[in-house]
């Protein structure tokens, strides 16, 4: 599990692979035109298709691979077929739900061909936002990192270029070119909510750029290692970020307006990831003594003001999700004996942790695992309610254990959090992320 630590930072060297994809044997799915687009999943297959499905599995709608809309003479949606060299991966959803962005790949003889495009999440629709100068990922399995503005058009996004690992936003303009914000590797960021900021941690920097897509100010914090992704409150008013302290590495928070008041939460170990509740009271914090262990030892829930510090695992955790409500945390732990990892979900203060799946990730969501604090705003395991999550990848032991003939291979699956039953498969795929709304 420690190949892919530290592969962004080896993102211009990774080639793409150009094996063909072959066909796959799936219902062929009709586009819909009218398909609401709140509380719904997009799931990619085996085959490289990009599909969205409501939560109980209704619904499924194939927006890429056997059918893709097209105008008809009539005006209506209609289904035209792709080709089989061509695969989607990586979809995120816009804030409001109404758009999708992926990584497409088109493979020919020797070469292959990777964009970022958008599409509408009803009918298909896409427009082609950025090609590839080169056929380079920036991680093993990810051609591109795409993540929307939390509010408005804005589409972000990390590409491999001849200039090294770049990253991009495009204002949501058709035809206008992305700016270019930043280049270095490793490079990880995050928007305000307002979509006003972005904190940068590119190399061992860290800034603040206001206003990204239009070359605003940037302020520099200064240089750290030890953890991954800048954490802007969900107000935008407070940064959270690991520098070193006497010695060793210290967790720290700073008003947006006045980076040099940084203030200590808290000692962290060499290696470690933090993210803000929904609220911004609290920090869920997880660090590891060794950076060279790629999961961590410890996950806390760190109270911003005065209060304990509320221990959720101790065991090991390879990546941990708020709800969107605020009042749960899920969170991953692996099993190296069986080579398994398992979801398990709390409340928000600590009381009664659930285990909820057993499972072997598929490869790409162990890519999101690895990576999840930076996923982790762009592409969501959780159901808008907080009451499910979505996950990919096959039955661990225990599962097919308590499940009894399981189907082989990667598997969509939703997780009941709050209930009882047990995780329902919606189809064989490899990726699955709910949207926002």
């Amino acid at each position: 599990m420690a190949i892919l630590v530290g592969t962004v930072a080896l993102a211009c060297s990774s080639p793409v692979s150009t094996k063909t994809v072959g066909p796959e044997d799936t219902p062929q799915l009709e586009l819909k035109e009218e398909i609401a687009q709140v509380d719904r999943i997009a799931y990619v297959n085996a085959n490289g298709d990009l599909i969205t499905v409501d939560p109980d599995g209704g619904e499924p709608a194939r927006l890429t691979g056997g059918l893709q809309a097209g105008q008809g003479s009539a005006g209506a949606i209609q289904g035209q077929p792709l080709n089989l060299n061509e695969y989607y991966t990586w979809p995120t959803w816009s804030a409001d739900g109404t758009k999708l962005a992926a990584s497409r790949v088109v493979v020919s003889e020797n070469r292959a061909e990777l964009s970022v495009q958008v599409m509408d999440a009803r009918t298909g629709r896409s427009e082609t936002v950025y090609v590839n100068d080169q056929a380079a990922l920036i991680a093993e399995g990810a051609p591109h990192y795409i993540y929307w503005a939390p509010t408005g058009d804005s589409l972000s996004f990390l590409a491999s270029a001849p200039d090294g690992l770049s990253l991009l936003v495009w204002d949501g303009t058709p035809g206008r070119a992305a700016d270019v914000i930043d280049r270095g590797a490793p490079l990880y960021y995050q928007w305000s909510k307002d979509a006003g900021t972005m904190a940068l941690h590119v190399g061992a920097d860290i800034s603040l750029v206001t206003l990204p897509a239009e070359g605003g100010l940037r302020r520099s914090i200064g240089s750290a290692g030890g953890f991954r992704v800048p954490a802007i409150s969900p107000d935008g008013s407070i940064l959270a970020y690991v520098a070193s302290d006497g010695g060793g590495m210290a967790l720290f928070v700073a008003p947006v307006d006045g980076l040099e008041q940084a203030r200590k939460v808290m000692d962290v170990g060499l290696l470690s990831a933090f993210m803000w509740s929904p609220d911004g009271t609290q920090l869920a914090v997880a660090d590891q003594p060794s950076p060279r262990v790629p999961y961590f030892n410890r996950l806390m829930l760190v109270p911003v003001a005065d209060g304990p510090v509320v221990t959720l695992s101790a065991e090991q955790v390879m990546a941990f999700y708020w709800a969107p409500t605020g009042d749960k945390v899920a969170w991953v732990e692996v099993n190296s004996e069986v080579q398994e990892m398992e979801w398990v979900v709390s409340p928000s203060d600590g009381s009664g942790a659930k285990r909820l799946f057993s499972f072997q990730p598929s490869g790409e969501v162990f890519i999101m695992l690895s990576f999840f604090d930076q996923y982790a705003h762009s592409h969501s395991p959780w159901s808008p309610d907080g009451k499910s999550l979505v996950v990919a990848g096959s039955k661990g032991e225990a599962a097919r254990r308590s499940n009894g003939r399981t189907p082989t291979g990667d598997r969509v699956y939703v997780l009941d959090v709050e209930g009882g039953a047990g995780p329902r498969d919606l189809g064989a795929g490899v990726l699955a992320f709910w949207s926002w709304n």
